[in-house]
């Protein structure tokens, strides 16, 4: 099988590892912050209507305020989680297309087998 290029402007030099870090897919894109995984983690274990401050959603994460400051546009924008209160509070979105998308993944996974564990 033939090595694929991430990208085809990519130069010659770069190995795969530094262009996919370069020219990311959405999935690395959303993925390649280690805190990313454990928000939408805690995102898919509460109710979506569940509204949360920032604080509520590191706590519940496991991870600092400050990550969730740091990543919590980023998932605005992509649509998984929803401003509420003018900005000050947030839900889980599973009324836009990348939030029903996150779900139906992790239902997937649980279905084919993946174990859950407590924490």
């Amino acid at each position: 099988m033939s090595k694929p290029a991430v990208n085809a402007d990519a130069p010659n030099d770069m190995t795969m590892k530094e262009q996919r870090l370069e020219y990311p897919s959405g999935w690395l894109y959303l993925c390649q912050h280690e805190s990313i995984h454990l928000i939408l983690d805690a995102l898919l274990q509460v109710d979506p209507k569940k509204e949360f401050n920032k604080t509520e959603l590191a706590e519940f994460a496991g991870i600092s305020t400050q990550s969730v400051r740091r990543h919590i546009d980023r998932l605005v924008e992509l649509g998984i989680v929803a401003e509420t209160a003018g900005g000050r509070r947030y839900h889980y979105n599973l009324e836009s297309e990348a939030g029903q998308l996150v779900a139906e993944l992790n239902a997937e996974l649980a279905a084919s087998g993946v174990e859950q564990t407590d924490v």
